[in-house]
């Protein structure tokens, strides 16, 4: 493995709209949603592990989960994980984590990785991340993988790639959109121009401090500062955190993806998901022979169709003639909903703050 290159596993979304599992104190990234054995934050850190060096690879986290992060993944070092001392979104983390990365290793190559996507075929996802490792390493540009669309999905972002490769199978990118409405994500569908943004990203060190000096120069400039003045890395690190409460909150693929003409896109071809919604991983995990997908508890049907059930591992759920529903039992909350209107969700969530406070959050 090549010692420059750096993964960091970004771990500190809430991820509301698959609650009552994630919850504000205990988020999706930390559970085994698939029910496999493993959280998605330790298969995420198990498929990295085959592509940069474990010592390479840094936990990125909001400062209420590096307990859980340090019980999950206890072979990453306590200095590897770094943490958002408030919730800033996207950019900041990322600014933040290039300075450290470029205070340990200036010629760093980076992949930057989501916590809590599903990959099927993780021989063909190295040898994409690979391909973009080559690539940054003698260009600076950013790099961002993305995925042939197989349906005019509203949930994900799109990239519109612009006329044919320029080096093998990299693309330059002509636009980037934010989760479009439903008539826009069919005609970008049916163009064959644009792919899903799957949010995992590729750059050396260098190019990605130079992008985002231009794109967000007072954050930079603060934080290039803490990091050229203050040699100690405790030190530098105490200094970054007690500053990054006065960043703007802003996102990554708005701030900088959109407004850099610097990016260009591979094609990932190796069975992606971001397991963002419950319709998301319905759609995604394998289905018995009435389309029923249940993870977890023991399980009997009876004339039941196009069903999702979550329930914990110890408990026997029953269902007669009910179809197309959603049923998530946990310890906290059980939910018994029409499937496939993510909006509910989120209208359960708030009602049931206001009724009864945040605790069920």
């Amino acid at each position: 493995m090549n010692s420059n290159n750096y993964c960091v596993i970004m771990a500190g979304g809430v991820g509301m709209r698959l609650w009552p599992m994630s919850r504000k104190v205990y988020p999706k990234q930390f559970q085994d949603i698939l029910g496999c054995g493993r959280t998605l934050l330790q298969q995420t850190y198990d498929r990295y592990s085959r592509i940069v060096p474990p010592e390479n690879i840094i936990i990125s986290t909001h400062v209420d989960y590096t307990d859980i992060v340090h019980e999950q993944l206890p072979q990453v070092a306590k200095e590897r994980v770094v943490h958002e001392p408030a919730f800033r979104g996207t950019a900041p983390s990322i600014a933040n984590l290039a300075c450290h990365i470029r205070a340990l290793n200036p010629q760093a190559n980076i992949v930057v990785a989501q916590s809590d996507q599903l990959v099927l075929d993780e021989d063909k996802f190295i040898e994409t991340v690979g391909k973009g490792f080559d690539f940054v390493e003698d260009n600076n540009k950013l790099v961002v993988i993305g995925i042939k669309p197989t349906c005019p999905e509203t949930r994900y972002g799109y990239i519109q790639a612009e006329g044919e490769p320029e080096s093998e199978l990299f693309y330059k990118v002509r636009t980037f959109t934010e989760k479009p409405a439903i008539d826009f994500a069919r005609i970008f569908v049916d163009s064959g121009e644009f792919f899903w943004n799957s949010g995992i990203y590729i750059w050396n060190v260098q190019a990605i401090i130079d992008t985002m000096s231009l794109c967000l120069p007072d954050m930079m400039n603060v934080l290039k500062d803490v990091y050229e003045r203050i040699p100690q890395r405790d030190a530098r690190r105490r200094q970054a955190y007690e500053l990054y409460t006065s960043f703007p909150t802003a996102s990554f693929d708005v701030n900088v993806m959109e407004r850099s003409d610097n990016v260009y896109l591979v094609v990932g071809d190796f069975g992606w998901a971001d397991i963002g919604t419950w319709e998301t991983l319905y759609s995604t995990l394998p289905k018995d022979a009435h389309d029923n997908v249940f993870i977890g508890g023991k399980a009997l049907k009876y004339g039941s169709r196009n069903n999702m059930v979550v329930a914990p591992k110890q408990k026997l759920v029953v269902l007669q003639d009910v179809n197309d529903m959603l049923v998530v039992d946990t310890e906290e909350a059980l939910v018994i909903c029409k499937k496939g209107n993510e909006s509910d969700i989120r209208k359960f969530l708030n009602d049931a703050k206001m009724k009864f406070g945040d605790k069920v959050e």
